[in-house]
């Protein structure tokens, strides 16, 4: 991975954490992504979250195999935020819920 694609996925995890925070959810930014989950949540109602950021221009099945499995790992829900390209919103997936557009 470049250093560029490095600070676009960086980038695109701390404004997404911001959007959390807007929501009154807390968040902890994991910083690593590779083996674990980009961030950590928890909703306004005290469900934990297993946060997978993507900053990409391709929505691509791998990125939703990618959340499920780590919020597997960490006994979380999973959740999918993947920016739409061309736009300041991004398709949020959280398990058992249907999927929503954050703005």
């Amino acid at each position: 991975m470049s250093a560029m694609q490095r600070r676009k996925g960086r980038l695109g995890e701390s404004t997404f954490a911001r959007m959390l925070q807007d929501r009154d959810w807390s968040v902890a930014d994991l910083t690593s992504g590779k083996t674990s989950e980009d961030l950590l949540a928890i909703d306004p109602q005290g469900t934990s979250w297993a946060c997978e950021v993507k900053n990409t221009r391709n929505m691509l099945a791998i990125h939703l195999a990618q959340a499920m499995e780590q919020g597997r790992k960490r006994k979380a829900k999973w959740l999918l935020a993947q920016k739409i390209a061309g736009t300041s919103c991004w398709l949020v997936r959280r398990q058992g819920m249907q999927p929503v557009v954050w703005s």
